[in-house]
């Protein structure tokens, strides 16, 4: 829900520097008797430049800043006032002000007697509202709550309250008192105003670290406000502070809610980066800006963590902004003029009074203005490292993985590589997999499926960027990966020293020890080395020690992120290997005579979907730039001489692999051969039933086929299914047609009887296009063939088998199906259409799914639990106010202990490592 919110509490100032400054004075009196008020407080709104009246009602504030303001008055037993106030350089001012005594001011004993439990549940809403919600606001408290009263006829979708009194609190969190003269507040489902003044004084500190610590929350604080948002804006440097910008793309998704969890999907899709920096107009009022701001604007804070996520690969705190008129009015120091035409939502809206700063807080900037950016090689380093579910792997099995990767210089961050290369090489140096990743802020998650026709048992997985390449192959990330059969096992390795992280890794759970299949519940916190919760971003895995014992060594983190040392005087001019930002293909146009030469041509993305025109040099060289896609897509290049006829060929320039060295200190264990499988087998109906029995009710797909689960036993053409829309309907007409096939009343598909699969799925895999599709308990292969419109299918191939080539996945069967239109493992544009040349590129790799099984969810449990990997998630990120974090997951059958691993790097770029071992009950 967006909440709308008038904030009246910030100061109506022009800050141009404290160099420039003025006085105010005056003298306070009862408006009745025209008595002096001695001790009256008297402060400039929203600050802690304050001062009290004498004896004689008098008063003197110096060194005032030039700009316009509120002048607050507060007295015990007066109603407050505010007086705006315009200070020039050199101005002296005079306010002398009566303030009005309340008609009935009751003791504090008499208040508080007429309080009911009640208004203690009023109160208890009003300090949610108006203090917060978050760790900050529980370190606040309200003094003298009694002052607070609420109208007869509140409710919750109207909620008020008033103070006759000025409102004391205290914030522990910042080391502020505050003094509140509340004028309104109004809190609704569509918006909330909170007006008044506020006066701060400092809290007395009892020892150094505590002082010490209020400065580093107050800087936090100041930091990711809308404050130095706006400030840096002004100054060009918002990306250098960590804020960056996007705005709904024209024709995009209207609603947040119709959009993706994945920022790299929607980047360019739904959103678009917005440049406010060529938005900045000088304002009519010296010392002031007007910021242009259009539309709903999605304001990322990537030098933060936030646990709530509105996108996986997104982990840090998330604010949108909209604007009345379309311009925010703000000062040079950030402060917003226009408050009542600037709506926040997300995490900008969560923290209220508990966040507040004084306009005259002079944050200590000096280390963070105009980072030097630097182009030598040293400081322009990165270097990646991968968090891998499990130290080794079985034929067949999928690995799960999270990149993490390292910078000399963090604010280059953005500067440096968007693309991960991730290859699985054998042990006599040949190319098995090779894919790449988008990396997003630092980060990059992915998986890949081993299959089961695997011929050797030592394979290396190596990742790398293009930018790595220009520093040497040491600085690859290279690990030693072993993929056993079931009759395999390890021997102990040598294991190298271990470090230790800086950041300190605690666990609790729930119990010492552990049934079979019973829900375990973890609670991971961190520490720096001060003792302070720690936010952090990481990946935790949980594996099952029996079936993938910890005996493989495998790369620690603290030691393969850091960077090597450079020479100051080598710079980058020379280096051979550019950094990708973005993703490009080069190809060549060869004329009849095999020559290249210049020629416009065409370019047909997914049997037409899409057209580009382009044109090759005079060598005949092109290239497809800005490449933006998932998986394998079908490319079909046309290009036509003077008479209009097709002819010349194109070709893709293939990518050079770099070479591959192994590090001298990268050693394989002993692996030994067993008599007994390591699991055990499951015997299935379709075991025992006479293969006479079955009949064919479908044609054999045709022979060539390049389907990597090889031939399909049955092939439905689209025309031969029911094509109303019903996914019900869709399923009943397939099953006729495939013998064996059973589909239940929950829409839950049987091919082969029943068997299970390592993540506990019973149905079949699915493919659309040649595409794995999510699969696991509680994700039904219906789930994924609904999202199909009917009409679209060409034809539906199924596999009743097991499908080895697709491992433990395929042991089920496979459900493929092909589109008339979409990505084909076979171009559908070839032969059929002369003078096309087609051709299969391959895209960016999925982010790895892994779906947790849960037996209180489940209605058909297993008949054997053989889970190797029990939980995996790449998107943890620990709350900076308590550094922890929480998860949940059930054993499998095996007496195994259960070992977590947590990987991952804090706010600062501190490598985190650690390891806890979960008993099972014997």
């Amino acid at each position: 829900m967006k909440i709308q919110h008038c904030l009246f509490i910030f100061l109506f100032w022009s800050f141009s520097g404290f160099a420039q400054t003025g006085t105010i004075s005056g003298k306070v009196t009862d408006s009745q008797t025209g008595e002096a008020l001695p001790f009256c407080n008297v402060f400039i709104n929203n600050s802690t430049i304050a001062t009290t009246t004498d004896l004689d009602g008098n008063f003197v504030l110096e060194n005032i800043p030039e700009g316009d303001f509120e002048i607050g008055f507060s007295f015990i037993g007066y109603q407050a006032q505010q007086k705006p106030a315009s200070i020039k350089p050199g101005s002296k001012l005079t306010f002398n002000v009566s303030l009005v005594s309340l008609e009935q001011e009751l003791s504090d004993v008499e208040i508080k007697a007429s309080r009911d439990r009640a208004w203690e549940r009023e109160l208890r809403k009003f300090k949610n509202y108006f203090l917060g919600n978050d760790d900050m606001a529980a370190q606040c408290e309200i003094l003298n709550p009694w002052v607070i009263d609420f109208p007869a006829d509140n409710t919750n979708n109207n909620f008020r309250a008033e103070a006759l009194q000025p409102i004391e609190i205290e914030n522990r969190a910042l080391g502020y008192s505050l003094t509140f003269d509340l004028k309104q507040f109004q809190f609704t489902p569509q918006y909330y105003i909170i007006s008044g003044a506020t006066r701060f004084s400092d809290l007395e500190s009892p020892d150094p670290k505590t002082k010490a610590e209020w400065e580093r929350k107050r800087l936090e604080t100041y930091l990711k406000s809308p404050a130095n948002m706006f400030r840096s804006i002004i100054l060009g440097t918002h990306n250098q502070e960590g804020f960056y910008l996007y705005g709904d793309k024209v024709g995009g998704s209207e609603s947040r809610n119709l959009r993706s969890d994945i920022f790299a999907n929607e980047l360019g899709k739904s959103i678009v980066p917005y440049k406010p920096e060529q938005l900045v107009q000088p304002s009519r009022k010296p010392g002031e800006y007007r910021i242009f701001m259009k539309g709903r604007i999605e304001i990322h804070y990537e030098k933060g963590y936030s646990t709530v996520n509105t996108y996986k690969d997104a982990p840090y705190p998330i604010s949108w902004l909209e604007v009345n008129n379309n311009y925010v009015t703000v000062n040079s120091n950030g402060m917003v003029i226009n408050q009542k035409d600037v709506t926040f939502s997300g995490d900008m809206d969560k923290r209220k009074i508990s966040a507040l700063l004084p306009f005259d807080y002079e944050p200590q900037l000096q280390d963070r203005t105009e980072t030097y950016m630097a182009k030598d090689a040293g400081g322009m380093q990165e270097k990646v490292h991968l968090h891998t579910d499990r130290p080794f792997y079985y034929k067949g099995d999928q690995l799960l993985f999270k990149a993490y990767l390292s910078y000399a210089n963090p604010d280059l961050k953005r500067e440096l590589s968007k693309i991960l290369y991730l290859e699985l090489i054998s042990g006599e140096r040949d190319f098995i997999i090779q894919k790449k990743f988008k990396i997003e802020n630092g980060l990059a998650t992915g998986d890949i499926f081993l299959p089961d026709t695997l011929q050797q048992k030592e394979y290396y997985l190596r990742a790398y960027t293009s930018w790595n390449r220009n520093y040497g192959p040491d600085t690859y990330f290279i690990q030693a990966l072993p993929v056993l059969s079931d009759r395999d096992r390890i021997v102990d390795t040598e294991k190298r020293n271990v470090t230790t992280s800086v950041i300190k890794t605690g666990f609790s759970t729930d119990k010492e020890t552990y049934g079979k299949r019973e829900k375990v519940k973890v609670t991971i916190s961190l520490t720096d080395q001060n003792d302070r919760p720690t936010a952090a971003t990481l990946s935790i895995s949980v594996r099952d020690a029996y079936y993938s014992p910890d005996v493989l060594d495998r790369p620690d983190i603290l030691q393969s992120l850091t960077l090597k040392d450079v020479p100051a005087n080598i710079t980058t001019e020379k280096f051979t290997y550019p950094i990708e930002r973005e993703w490009k293909v080069n190809g060549k146009f060869l004329n009849e005579k095999g020559k290249g030469e210049a020629v416009p041509f065409t370019v047909y993305l997914n049997n037409f979907e899409g057209i580009l025109e382009l044109e090759s040099d005079k060598e005949g060289n092109f290239t497809l730039e800005d490449l933006d896609f998932y998986g394998p897509l079908d490319f079909a290049f046309l290009a036509l001489d003077k008479k209009g006829k097709s002819y010349g060929s194109f070709e893709l320039t293939p990518k050079l692999n770099p070479p591959f060295f192994v590090p001298a200190d990268l050693k394989f264990p002993k692996i030994s051969q067993n008599n007994e499988p390591l699991f055990s087998k499951i015997v299935e109906e379709e075991d025992v039933i006479p293969l006479q029995q079955v009949t064919v009710a479908a044609g054999k797909k045709p022979e060539g086929s390049k389907a990597i689960y090889g031939t399909a036993d049955y092939v439905v053409q689209g025309e031969n299914l029911n094509r109303n829309g019903n996914i019900n309907d869709l399923l009943q007409s397939l099953k006729s047609q495939v013998p064996g096939m059973t589909v239940t009343t929950t829409l839950e598909i049987r091919i082969r009887g029943g068997a299970t699969s390592s993540n506990l799925s019973m149905e079949p895999m699915v493919m659309i296009d040649g595409a794995v599709m999510p699969s696991g308990p509680g994700f039904r292969a219906a789930d994924n063939l609904s999202t199909l419109n009917p009409n679209d299918i060409d034809r539906i191939e199924v596999v009743s088998r097991m499908s080895s080539m697709m491992g433990d996945l395929g042991r089920n069967g496979v459900i493929a199906v092909y589109l008339k239109r979409g990505v084909s493992q076979s171009p559908l544009m070839s032969s059929t259409t002369p003078g096309l040349q087609s051709m299969v590129i391959e895209g960016f790799g999925l982010p790895g799914n892994f779906i947790p099984f849960d037996y209180d969810k489940e209605e058909e449990n297993p008949e054997i639990d053989q889970r190797v990997t029990l939980y995996w998630n790449p998107y943890v990120v620990t709350d900076n106010e308590s550094g922890k974090f929480s998860f949940e997951f059930f054993t499998n059958d095996s007496k195994g202990k259960k070992i977590i691993g947590v990987e991952g790097l804090s706010i600062d770029g501190k490598p985190i490592k650690a390891t806890y071992s979960i008993s099972i009950d014997n």
